[in-house]
C-alpha cells in the first residue's frame, strides 16, 4: 500500500511540472486523487460459495422396512433374500431349478447424477472353484434405458439391458479384470458415480473402470440385482452399508487418465501376480520383461478398463531384418477376458496389428516392414490409438497404418505391454521404457 502511495505522489509532482512547463496545455479529465483512490481502493471481498451436501437417496444403516430396496418377494424360488440390521444377503434358494434366475430391487431417483456406495461380500457355493456369485447394481434413465455393472468375483463388465421383442437382451462390453478388487469371502469397497457422460467403479478407492453414456437424459431410478445362469451355482452374497446420494448437477469436469510411468524402478503399475512366470526387472536402462518360456507369450496389463486410448513404450531389441523371426514385443490396448488389440515389433524389422478375440485367436489386421530399423540393437517408439472403431499405429512417431475394426466387439478392457519370446528366453531380450496410457475423450 505504501508502495502505491509513493508511487502516486510522484504522479502529482510530475503532473504539476507539466502545467507549469506549459499553462495552455489541455488539461487531463482524471485528477490525481481520483487516480491514488482507485489504486489503492481494497478489492471487493469474493464470497465463496457453500458445496451442496449431497442429498441421500437411500442409506441401508437408517432403512425403512417398506423401502423398495428391502421388499420381499412372494414367489422365493429363486433366490432367498433378507434386509435386516443394515445388510442385505441374498442366497440361492433350496427350491432352485435347472434354469437361469434373475431378481432385482429398484428405487426412484430422480437426479441428474449420482453415487452409489457399498461394501460387497461374495462366498462362493463352492470354495474349490472360481466365484461364479452374480450381484451388480443399475439405473435407469427417463427414456427407459438400464445401464448396469455386473460383478463377479474379481471381473466386472457394464452392460446395457434392452428389451426386444418382448423379449430381454443385454448388450455387455468385455468382462475386464480389476486388481484392486479382493478375491472372495473379502470385503469390496464399490463405489459407482453416474453422471449423463459415463459411470466411473471404483473398487477399494481405486478407479477400475470408465462406462462411456452417450445420448441420455437424467436418471429415473437405481437398484441392485443377482443372477445366476442355470449351469452354475450362486453361493450368497452380503451387502452392507449401501449408500445412494443424488450428486449436484454442477459436478466438476472429469479428468481423463492418463498414466505415465519411465519403468526404471517399481511404481507398482504392474500387479506382483501379474507378472509372475516372466523376467520382470527394473533397472536403469528400463523394464526387463520377457517370457521364460521360449516362443511363449505374455503381457502385463495396467490401469483401469477404458474404451478410447493411447498406449505407447519405447522397446529395445536385437534387430536382423530380412531373418525369419518369432520373437517382438509391443503394446496392447482394450485387454479383456473376449480379447485384446495388440501392436508389435518383430525382431526382423517388421510391425503387425493383432485382434486376439475368442471367437479368433490372433487375427492379423496389418502387417509391414519398417525400413528405418537396421541390423543391430536399437530401440524404437510404438503408440497405439484405439479410439471407437479405429485402430492406429504410429512408430517413432510417424503413423504407419489406420484401420477400421468392427468385428467380435472387442472394444473395452485395460492396456499394457506384451511380448512374445524366442528360441532362447533371456531377460535382456526385450526391454520396455518410457510406458504412457492415455484416455482419449
Amino acid at each position: 500500500m505504501k508502495r502505491l502511495f509513493l508511487h502516486a505522489i510522484i504522479m502529482m509532482i510530475l503532473f504539476s511540472a507539466c502545467n507549469a512547463a506549459s499553462e495552455n496545455a489541455p488539461k487531463p479529465d482524471l485528477t490525481p486523487s481520483v487516480f491514488v483512490e482507485e489504486l489503492t481502493a481494497a478489492p471487493a471481498a469474493t464470497e465463496v460459495p457453500t458445496p451442496t451436501p449431497p442429498a441421500k437417496i437411500f442409506d441401508l444403516n437408517s432403512m425403512d422396512e417398506n423401502n423398495p430396496l428391502c421388499a420381499l418377494d412372494e414367489d422365493q424360488d429363486q433366490f432367498t433374500f433378507s434386509c435386516t440390521q443394515g445388510q442385505i444377503t441374498i442366497k440361492e434358494s433350496e427350491k432352485r431349478r435347472g434354469m437361469d434366475i434373475f431378481m432385482a430391487r429398484e428405487l426412484p431417483a430422480e437426479v441428474e447424477a449420482l453415487s452409489l456406495q457399498a461394501n460387497v461380500t461374495s462366498i462362493p457355493a463352492d470354495p474349490a472353484r472360481l466365484d461364479q456369485n452374480q450381484v451388480g447394481f443399475f439405473i435407469s434413465t427417463k427414456s427407459g434405458r438400464r445401464f448396469a455393472l455386473r460383478l463377479q468375483g474379481q471381473f466386472f463388465n457394464f452392460e446395457e439391458w434392452i428389451v426386444e421383442n418382448g423379449k430381454e437382451k443385454i448388450i455387455a462390453l468385455n468382462q475386464s479384470y480389476a486388481p484392486s478388487m479382493l478375491p472372495a469371502g473379502s470385503s469390496n469397497s464399490i463405489r459407482l458415480v453416474c453422471m449423463t457422460e459415463n459411470c466411473d467403479l471404483l473398487a477399494n478407492g481405486t478407479l477400475a473402470g470408465r462406462f462411456p453414456l452417450l445420448d441420455i437424459d437424467n436418471f429415473s431410478s437405481v437398484g441392485y440385482f443377482a443372477a445366476s445362469p442355470w449351469d452354475e451355482r450362486f453361493g450368497s452374497v452380503t451387502i452392507n452399508n449401501l449408500i445412494i446420494e443424488a450428486l449436484p448437477a454442477s459436478q466438476p469436469e472429469i479428468q481423463a487418465f492418463s498414466l505415465d510411468d519411465g519403468l526404471t524402478a517399481d511404481n507398482g503399475t504392474f500387479s506382483k501376480i501379474g507378472l509372475s512366470g516372466a523376467f520382470s526387472d527394473f533397472e536403469s536402462d528400463g523394464f526387463h520383461f520377457s517370457p521364460v518360456i521360449p516362443y511363449g507369450y505374455y503381457s502385463a496389463k495396467a490401469g483401469p478398463a477404458l474404451r478410447d486410448v493411447s498406449v505407447s513404450a519405447t522397446v529395445e531389441m536385437d534387430f536382423t531384418p530380412g531373418q525369419p523371426a518369432t520373437q517382438y514385443g509391443g503394446v496392447l490396448c482394450r485387454g479383456s477376458n473376449e480379447g485384446m488389440v495388440v501392436a508389435v515389433l518383430r525382431v526382423n524389422g517388421t510391425y503387425t496389428i493383432y485382434r486376439d478375440s475368442e471367437l479368433r485367436s490372433f487375427a492379423m489386421l496389418a502387417t509391414d516392414i519398417v525400413e528405418s530399423i537396421g541390423e543391430g540393437r536399437s530401440a524404437h517408439r510404438l503408440r497405439l490409438d484405439c479410439i471407437d472403431e479405429t485402430i492406429a499405429l504410429f512408430i517413432d512417431g510417424n503413423q504407419v497404418e489406420s484401420l477400421a475394426d468392427t468385428r467380435y466387439g472387442v472394444l473395452y478392457g485395460r492396456s499394457g505391454l506384451y511380448t512374445k519370446a524366442g528360441g532362447a528366453a533371456y531377460s535382456d531380450a526385450i526391454i520396455f521404457r518410457d510406458f504412457e496410457i492415455n484416455e482419449i475423450r
